[in-house]
């Protein structure tokens, strides 16, 4: 670890933002490139880069300046790489197990009915957003717009808006595995 990396650890540990971005900036690139030659997805890399990030925020108070940065945030974005892994084989189970056992209703309906119900809990959980966060959703998902036009539209910085949408998409993607889980245990106590 270079002198100028403990002493940005030193200053993160403090809360100073300046601080992290130096060091998302300076390792953020080669972090997405790793990750993303294991899940062979970028919008997957892209996610597990911003999570390891995010995950060095909500730790800063425990870095060590005296051991190495860059080996701290692998070994996160490595778990976080396992963990997704892990997710995609289960959710590759499942939906394998799911077309094997069914046999009443058609996999057309069932579809329609589990992506009507998902759809249901987003909205629900997009109301409970602030009014920025749902707008720059919105305008992501169905006006397909850049950050940069989201930026312009809502005069917003672009990092403002890559703020507002990462965090309205962790919180669902952590609100919809509670809701998936939730369903799929009851989907399967109501069909075994």
């Amino acid at each position: 670890m270079t002198e100028s990396d403990s002493l940005l650890v030193t200053k993160l540990r403090e809360g100073n933002k300046f601080a992290f971005e130096a060091l998302y900036e300076k390792y953020s690139a080669k972090l997405y490139n790793t990750i993303a030659l294991l899940v062979y997805d970028k919008s997957i890399a892209k996610d597990i880069t911003q999570s390891s990030f995010l995950t060095i925020w909500e730790k800063r108070a425990g870095l060590d300046a005296d051991k190495s940065f860059p080996a701290y945030l692998s070994t996160i974005a490595r778990n976080l790489v396992y963990k997704e892994t892990e997710r995609l084989l289960l959710h590759h189970k499942f939906v394998e197990n799911k077309l094997e056992t069914e046999t009443e209703v058609t996999e057309e309906d069932t579809t329609q009915m589990d992506v009507s119900l998902i759809e249901k809990q987003i909205e629900q959980l997009l109301h409970e957003l602030p009014s920025t966060s749902q707008e720059i959703f919105r305008l992501k998902r169905d006006g397909e717009l850049s950050n940069q036009e989201i930026a312009t539209r809502l005069n917003l910085t672009e990092r403002a808006v890559e703020a507002h949408h990462y965090r309205t998409m962790k919180l669902l993607k952590e609100e919809l595995r509670k809701f998936i889980m939730l369903f799929l245990t009851l989907y399967f106590l109501n069909n075994c």
